[in-house]
């Protein structure tokens, strides 16, 4: 039994001398920039290293479409930082286009462990406008236009012109009224009864 307590206590001893490694913290990580974050100009990749049995670190990139898994070195270090700069990106050397971001963390065993982001570059191109999200309102309460009906007035029918009194032209000398003829025709025949009569007698008196 007290062999047993001895060893209790030890092993709580051994507990609470144990170093702490960077708050529990196993594996690198990049905290800046963001996956899939637009970058550009010069660019502070940040990040953590402390971690358990920590030799060196380095920071490198490579294009996210290359299969050949080539990797372009940023920065190195012998020094573990916890949430910290790890080395700057000049992104202006590169063309536009997406990338991968690693930090690669080596232990003293040997053994390496790995942090990945991928990034945009976009310092030639035009950068993406974000669309603004439209909120639905309500729609607004639509009051009945009021229609005011005007009395038309009542139109008062023009009076015809009177038609002009037809002037009475003067008669026409050389008209010949009915009377004149029928005076006319009586004294023709007359004339021409006498004038047989004339010629009748005088036929006669030729004759005897």
């Amino acid at each position: 039994m007290r062999v047993s307590l001895i060893g209790y206590v030890v092993l709580a001893a051994l507990i609470y001398t144990a170093p702490v490694f960077a708050q529990g913290t196993t594996q690198p990580v990049i905290t800046s920039p963001a996956a899939g974050q637009v970058v550009q100009g010069q660019v502070a990749v940040t990040g953590t290293t402390d971690i358990p049995n920590f030799s060196s670190s380095e920071v490198d990139f490579a294009y996210a479409s290359d299969s050949t898994n080539t990797w372009f070195p940023i920065h190195s270090s012998t020094n573990p930082v916890d949430n910290a700069v790890l080395g700057t990106w000049d992104t202006t050397s590169i063309t536009d286009g997406d990338y991968i971001l690693r930090l690669r963390v080596t232990l003293m065993d040997g053994t390496l462990q790995d942090a990945t982001v991928t990034v945009k570059v976009r310092n030639y191109t035009a950068l993406p406008t974000s669309t603004a999200t439209v909120t639905p309102t309500q729609p607004a309460l639509q009051i009945p236009t009021a229609i005011v009906l005007v009395p038309t007035s009542t139109s008062t029918p023009t009076p015809r012109p009177t038609p002009p009194t037809p002037t009475v032209l003067p008669l026409n000398p050389a008209s010949v009224t009915t009377s004149e003829i029928y005076s006319g025709f009586w004294k023709g025949a007359v004339i021409a009864l006498f004038v047989f009569f004339f010629f009748g007698i005088i036929i006669r008196l030729r004759r005897s």
